[in-house]
């Protein structure tokens, strides 16, 4: 409600038009519709005015490494390793999955989901938000693999759709590419035959493209794009600068000179030689090769994808080798330079660590192999790695070392003298198998000091069996904010900033994914309306089963919980915080939480804003969201007078004939409201257009900061 008795403020405003006009941030997107008020949108039926959108979650488990042990799901807005902030956190076993409804922002169209064993073991994978997630987590998952902070690298690729020179459709002889050429082959099963290669790029998106004569006189590349395939039929890398990625399918013998990256799958018809002038070996995806592997060139090569040697792999002097996953070796391992493993070596045949090198084992890394010979180093960083030596053979050589975070498991004992900084003989660390590694090794210890059921290391109350996890709304960082009109059930001015709160909760589970209890963080913003408007939040849990309030009032006669923060939002701030150029008050906090006995399941309890509303001319004229039903005491008489259509028969709440809400939540914080008296329209200039779409357009009316998005003028900063 505004301006009955607001001399003060009109002078203020007065001033402020009287001031140089601010210049409009930007001018509406072409095509869209101006509104100047929320009036003048044409609600589809039924449209709730929500920007987040309620998403079921069901998260199953058929890894059975652990009986019906518990698996800890937790959910991401992004990737964890990169970013990605917290939504949910619950346990699920073989028994039972983790179920959940989440209401998540509509700008956000993917989610993370982790599951991590009660050996810290983890599978993460990301997930394209429909209208539910249903899914399963098995022992391994063979396309991701996370270990060490060091994963699998994902890639997108450029396609065959844009940016071509020339578009090859059928077999074709003696093709020329210079520089500033794009070759593109779009046909498939045919042969393309080339004369000279000086520069530019050939892209493959056909299948099986047999590539012949691709001499690489220039710093050219060669790009089989996702869903291509090519085989190569003569090809030499000439200049050290040319490059050839595969996201695709890739079968041919060459010598690396050059750059070359594998996300797909690549299979070398015979040995693979990184030479001395090559400048990047990357694989990323499958790759086999059918003889050896000779690694010479001193720039890092990376394995981070499954690399299968069917004959013998050898990192030749001066060469730096990196294996960040899975490297199988059919005949004999012959290691003559430095060598990092974060995960799995495999050699059927004998591991020999020549003199003067290091294999350095990292983090529960491994080596497996039938017989060893050590005349180097071999040492061990971070948590336990193992060598495992399988056959009869066993030989530390005058010099050499185990040093470190090391088990040597052998049927021959090695000498102490040759074990230092730690490393002994043994076979008992626990390993986990994992997407990168097949063998694992040991038994998992997993503690349980609380034994309620999930691990110390995944409990975040390890010592308090009737609490295990946190979830939030919005997210574990960020928050979100309620904006009201107080004119209900009259329409009032639309400047949505009467009342502004943010907010963000969190929600205790135990081991069962039982609420057993909530904590509200509020922050008032701004109170831009005459009334002294109280504000109150009703949770879906009987008031009986809520206890132990601090910070906020359980309210008397409630059938469902309902916790007042204030009764008065002019005590609590003292000036409006609405009008540029006045005086402000700072923006005030709250921490309100509480248990819950005998609790309902996060799946029933839901992650939302609740049911926030405010309350003025005493108690019984509250105002809430589009849809939310009133509380116990709710003064029914407003219902259905001047501008509000509600019909309780229907559950149809604060709601005008038109469909206009009186309050909304936006998924952020701080959210820019509006100043005084100007409808929100006016400032968000997508608004009218979200609305009237139904909310399938300008999702993002509230965040974007892009050209014709916001008029900062009629916005308070």
């Amino acid at each position: 409600m505004k301006l009955k008795h607001t001399l003060l403020l009109a002078i203020t405003l007065a001033g402020v038009l009287a001031a140089p006009s601010c210049k409009k941030s930007g001018n509406a997107t072409p095509g869209t519709k101006t509104y100047n008020s929320v009036s003048e949108i044409t609600v589809p039926s039924g449209f709730n005015w929500e920007s987040s959108r309620a998403i079921p979650f069901s998260i199953g488990i058929t890894d059975d490494r652990f009986a019906t042990a518990n698996h800890t799901v937790a959910i991401y807005d992004g990737d964890p390793y990169n970013g990605g902030v917290l939504l949910a956190k619950g346990a699920a076993n073989t028994n039972a999955a983790y179920s959940a409804t989440l209401n998540i922002a509509k700008t956000i169209n993917e989610v993370y989901i982790v599951k991590t064993s009660p050996d810290l073991s983890q599978i993460v994978k990301k997930v394209t938000l429909g209208t539910g997630v249903a899914m399963s987590f098995g022992a391994i998952d063979p396309d991701v693999a996370f270990k060490s902070g060091a994963h699998r690298t994902t890639a997108t690729t450029d396609d065959c759709s844009s940016g071509c020179t020339n578009t090859i459709t059928t077999s074709t002889s003696n093709v020329n590419v210079n520089t500033g050429n794009v070759i593109c082959i779009t046909g498939s099963n045919i042969n393309v035959s080339f004369q000279n290669v000086n520069g530019g790029t050939i892209r493959v998106c056909g299948t099986n493209v047999t590539l012949q004569n691709l001499n690489f006189n220039g710093a050219a590349s060669l790009l089989i794009t996702t869903g291509g395939s090519a085989i190569l039929s003569g090809l030499n890398f000439n200049n050290s600068g040319a490059s050839i990625t595969n996201y695709g399918t890739l079968t041919g013998v060459f010598a690396d000179n050059g750059y070359f990256s594998n996300y797909g799958t690549y299979t070398c018809n015979g040995d693979f030689n990184i030479n001395s002038n090559a400048n990047t070996f990357l694989n990323s995806g499958t790759m086999t090769v059918t003889g050896n592997f000779n690694d010479g060139t001193s720039a890092v090569a990376t394995n981070s994808g499954t690399l299968t040697v069917n004959g013998n792999f050898q990192p030749n002097s001066g060469s730096n080798f990196v294996n960040n996953c899975s490297l199988i070796v059919g005949g004999n391992y012959n290691q003559s330079a430095s060598v990092k493993n974060y995960n799995l070596i495999k050699v059927a045949g004998t591991a020999t660590l020549n003199s003067g090198v290091e294999l350095g084992m990292y983090n529960s890394a491994m080596l497996k192999t039938t017989n060893f010979i050590n005349n180097a180093t071999v040492k061990g960083y971070g948590s336990t790695s193992l060598v495992k030596i399988t056959g009869t053979t066993t030989i530390f050589n005058s010099g050499s070392q185990a040093n470190g975070a090391l088990q040597i498991c052998s049927s021959t004992t090695v000498g102490a003298s040759y074990l230092t900084g730690g490393a002994v003989n043994g076979c008992s660390v626990y390993i986990p198998t994992s997407g990168c590694n097949s063998e694992g090794n040991g038994t998992p210890v997993v503690t349980d000091t609380d034994g309620d059921g999930v691990s110390d290391a995944t409990d975040e109350y390890p010592s308090d069996p009737s609490k295990a996890y946190n979830s939030y709304y919005p997210t574990a960082a960020t928050g979100g904010t309620l904006a009201f009109e107080d004119n209900w059930p009259s329409k009032g001015d639309f400047d949505m900033n009467d009342v502004v709160i943010g907010y963000r909760y969190q929600v205790v589970t135990n081991a069962s994914n039982v609420v057993v209890k909530v904590i509200g963080n509020y922050t008032l913003r701004a109170t831009g309306g005459e009334l002294g408007n109280g504000f109150a939040v009703q949770f879906p849990v009987n008031a009986a089963n809520v206890s132990n309030v601090v910070g906020g009032t359980k309210e008397d006669g409630q059938t469902k919980a309902v916790i007042k923060v204030f009764n008065n939002m002019r005590d609590e701030m003292a000036n409006w915080n609405t009008v540029p150029g006045a005086t402000t008050t700072a923006a005030k906090s709250y921490t309100v939480s509480f248990d819950v006995t005998s609790g309902p399941t996060v799946s029933t309890f839901g992650l939302s804003a609740y049911n926030p509303f405010i309350y003025n001319y005493g108690r019984g004229r509250e105002t809430h969201l589009w849809g939310k039903a009133p509380t116990d005491l709710a003064d029914a008489s407003y219902f259905g007078t001047k501008d509000d259509n509600s019909n309780a028969a229907t559950g149809r709440y604060y709601v005008t004939a038109t469909g206009l809400p009186w309050a909304i939540d936006i998924p952020t914080a701080p959210f820019v409201y509006p100043i005084e008296q100007k409808d929100i329209t006016q400032g968000y200039l997508h608004f009218g257009d979200w609305g009237a779409s139904g909310g399938a357009s300008f999702v993002d009316w509230y965040s974007n900061t892009g050209t014709g998005y916001r008029n900062t003028a009629n916005l308070y900063q």
